[in-house]
């Protein structure tokens, strides 16, 4: 027989269901989006709750037809009716084909009304210029993150001020009506610190010739020029309090910057020019960088010029694969123009290609003067992406272990390495008494 105080609850009694709202949207809000979601087939009131929750997500499905559209519409219409004036802490809407411009155009407004922190918006690839509300975004106070997403047409007006309190802004994948579009949109945040243009238009042009990035404000900027059709293009960068860069680009992109810059951090990945004189001017820009990463393409670039800039204050350089043509021949050059650096990671290994066992002339004569990082600087040394050691591998390893008098970790990513080698290397000198290597 059960105790009394351990009867079973009546099947019909929900517990859940009977504590308050604010209560039961705070623990939605700390689920994942789609198992919120979820929560909506529960009934009437869950799916209220639902529509009760700080952040909107709105995935409109795949519509064949206008009214399969429509659809979607009058159910985001009933999500914002529920919620009245409340304020949105985030904002998603992912459009799909025959979505209706116009309802989304009035939707963007209510949402803007609502003090929004931030939106995220997808449209479909087609013809069309969405609509947005530039003026109410200028009375907007509360917007701090955008991100726009689709191959759609964006029109930008020219005036002066259109987010006053944007901090971020992410541009994927747009077609713009033209240049001028790119560089209203980037100057018509006067608070701007963080930008994102990702070009991955495939089959078509996305009309961008010279992306103009002027921003008094500007601190992190990353550029990824991956996937879009060939052609000539410029970017101009003036954002003097600029900090972080991050650029990939296969593409043929001239840089240009109006001044140098004193970047605490960058990452260059820059397919060269054929005359390699805007790669090489980039790099030279931003020789006051703290943390580096170089890619076999901008270093080839780098290297061919007679006067390799200094880089005084890089303490952390990664660097990418080394052309099988000159090998470690710069390496020295390289190294010397970094007196002050303390780590470096070799992000492909040491060899041109790293999962290879054929043998490469790397070229490697140990210069007379050691550079001065090795000699009083250098900490720590990764090798990254290699499964064994190879011969030619083991000639450098071995000049870095003895010169590195400060060396205090060496890190190499070699998992199928035998116990031959790997005693060989465990049993080079070193220069330093604290130096540990690691396989791993």
């Amino acid at each position: 027989m059960i105790p009394q105080s351990k009867k079973p609850l009546n099947n019909e009694e929900d517990i859940i269901c009977k504590l308050p709202n604010e209560l039961l949207t705070k623990i939605l809000s700390l689920l994942p989006e789609s198992d919120a979601n979820r929560t909506r087939i529960l009934s009437k009131r869950w799916k209220s709750l639902y529509a009760l929750l700080p952040n909107v997500h709105l995935v409109m499905p795949f519509c064949w037809s206008f009214e399969q559209a429509n659809k979607f519409h009058d159910f985001v219409d009933q999500t914002l009716a529920i919620r009245g004036n409340m304020a949105v802490e985030k904002f998603f809407l992912y459009c799909s084909k025959n979505c209706d411009y116009g309802r989304v155009y009035d939707l963007i407004c209510a949402v803007v009304r609502c003090k929004v922190r931030v939106i995220e918006l997808r449209f479909p690839a087609d013809r069309y210029r969405v609509k947005f509300c530039w003026d109410l975004f200028k009375t907007c106070n509360t917007l701090v993150e955008l991100t726009l997403k689709g191959e759609f047409v964006l029109d930008v007006p020219g005036d002066n001020l259109l987010f006053p309190f944007l901090k971020k802004l992410d541009l994927v994948s747009i077609v713009y009506a033209c240049d001028q579009s790119a560089t209203n949109l980037i100057s018509g945040c006067p608070v701007l610190e963080e930008l994102f243009v990702e070009r991955q238009v495939i089959g078509r042009s996305d009309y961008l010739q010279r992306l103009n990035i002027c921003s008094a404000s500007l601190k992190r900027l990353r550029l990824s020029f991956a996937m879009c059709v060939s052609g000539d293009y410029e970017v101009v960068i003036d954002a003097p309090k600029l900090e972080y860069v991050n650029v990939l680009d296969v593409m043929l992109t001239y840089y240009y910057l109006t001044k140098p810059l004193c970047l605490n951090e960058a990452h260059i990945k820059i397919q060269a020019t054929s005359d390699s004189e805007s790669v090489t001017q980039f790099v030279t820009s931003i020789s006051s960088v703290k943390i580096l990463t170089l890619t076999d393409s901008t270093l080839m670039a780098l290297c061919y010029i007679p006067d390799m800039p200094v880089f005084p204050n890089l303490v952390k350089f990664a660097i990418g694969n080394y052309n099988v043509l000159w090998g470690w021949s710069t390496l020295p050059r390289l190294l010397e123009n970094m007196p002050n650096l303390e780590h470096i990671t070799f992000l492909h290994g040491l060899l041109p290609f790293p999962h290879t066992q054929h043998s490469f002339d790397m070229r490697w004569n140990p210069p007379v003067e050691v550079p001065t990082c090795l000699r009083l600087k250098m900490k720590e040394i990764i090798i990254k992406n290699r499964e064994t050691i190879t011969q030619e591998e083991f000639t450098l390893l071995k000049y870095l272990l003895k010169q590195c008098k400060n060396l205090e970790i060496l890190i190499i990513n070699a998992h199928k390495i035998d116990h031959k080698r790997r005693d060989r290397l465990l049993n080079f000198p070193r220069g330093s008494n604290v130096c540990c290597i690691k396989l791993v």
